[in-house]
């Protein structure tokens, strides 16, 4: 069996779950990162290349290659796994990136003679007489698997199924609107300002706030999947086109912000 996952945290927690309870099962990360950018192209793996020095420029990392590199060596698991004709099994969710993956990886898998079964693993999860939400399935640790009982939401993807999800990956590649969300439980297109309804309406046209604090407001209360490196990124943006005043502060390297008058 081999385990096919979008997340690297999830990846590591599952990692343990099997080493803890000496399962043998193989994990495979995919951290493509599909919600987000162009994926048009016909080598799909340069325009994550483009998206990843973006999030390198705001969150000063220099990982780029490492993370292809990730890439690549889950794409060998995978071809190899299907080789051998072991059983794969998918775990996402309704995240963008997961669900942009899903769909993509059914379209990858659409003629595997493979045993493929999948785990939708709902965001907003119970026990007992309680509800708790997750904002990434790297919030698990290898104790929920048993509280949330996560292995018994296995379904059989059959070709079929898989054919389907095929489809609507080549029309969204096909549409290429730079980003991706689920909407009451479709995956479609939005326009690259879709998010920023949500970073405006937690800066003030009055006094200037701090753009950490902005972007962890909207963490909090915004949609779910979409990480701090493009609220920065649109924050950036949105004082180039000045939608947004900006003002440094010795303080704060990231500096602060408030809503323009656009009739000034």
């Amino acid at each position: 069996m081999a385990d096919i996952v979008f997340s690297d945290g999830f990846a590591v927690t599952l990692k343990h779950y099997y080493t803890t309870h000496q399962i043998d099962c193989q994990v495979i990360l995919l951290p493509l990162l599909l919600g987000l950018g162009d994926i048009a192209q016909t080598n799909l793996l340069e325009t994550r290349k483009t998206l990843l020095k973006i999030r390198n420029t705001h969150e000063r990392h220099d990982d780029t290659d490492e993370w292809y590199q990730s890439i690549l060596a889950g794409l060998k698991a995978l071809d190899q796994a299907i080789i051998e004709q072991k059983p794969l099994r998918i775990w996402w969710t309704d995240l963008p990136d997961d669900s942009c993956g899903f769909a993509w990886l059914c379209d990858y898998l659409r003629d595997a003679q493979n045993q493929v079964t999948s785990v939708h693993v709902p965001l907003i999860l119970s026990y007992e007489q309680f509800l708790f939400s997750i904002h990434s399935l790297g919030e698990l640790s290898t104790a929920d698997f048993a509280k949330y009982h996560l292995f018994s939401g296995e379904q059989p993807l059959l070709r079929d199924t898989r054919i389907a999800h095929s489809y609507l990956w080549r029309d969204l590649r096909k549409d290429n609107t730079p980003l991706r969300i689920m909407i009451n439980g479709h995956l479609m297109s939005q326009p690259i300002n879709f998010y920023d309804r949500f970073l405006l309406s937690h800066v003030s046209p009055v006094d200037f706030k701090k753009i950490p604090e902005v972007i962890g407001e909207v963490l909090g209360d915004g949609p779910s999947g979409v990480p701090a490196w493009w609220y920065r990124h649109r924050v950036d943006y949105l004082i180039s086109k000045k939608a947004l005043w900006y003002e440094k502060t010795p303080q704060q390297k990231w500096g602060r912000v408030k809503l323009r008058n656009l009739q000034n």
